[in-house]
């Protein structure tokens, strides 16, 4: 689910959900993108106040796939991507159920 063309995606992961107590949303984001543009893009989308924002460039990993129908199987590398770490102000919270609608 793309978000906008500089957001990606909002990264649902056990870490992810757990830091939704303290009001900080995890988020794949353009690699181009400075931490003040993608403030500036979140406060845009969702209406909400962005209070900080910590950036991570993941690297890309090794992953062997393996076929059942043919037993054999295939390495491929993921892509590296950018993800960001938003924090918003106490009390607002970021709901994309009504973004999409």
């Amino acid at each position: 689910m793309r978000i906008s063309n500089d957001i990606k995606k909002l990264i649902v992961t056990e870490k992810s959900t757990a830091l939704k107590d303290r009001n900080i949303y995890v988020f794949k984001v353009d690699e181009s993108l400075s931490k003040f543009g993608i403030a500036e893009n979140i406060a845009k989308l969702f209406n909400v106040d962005v209070v900080d924002v910590r950036t991570v460039i993941m690297p890309s990993k090794r992953k062997v796939i393996y076929s059942k129908s043919t037993r054999k199987q295939t390495k491929i590398r993921t892509g590296r991507f950018k993800k960001a770490y938003v924090e918003i102000k106490d009390g607002q919270v970021i709901d994309l159920n009504k973004e999409n609608k």
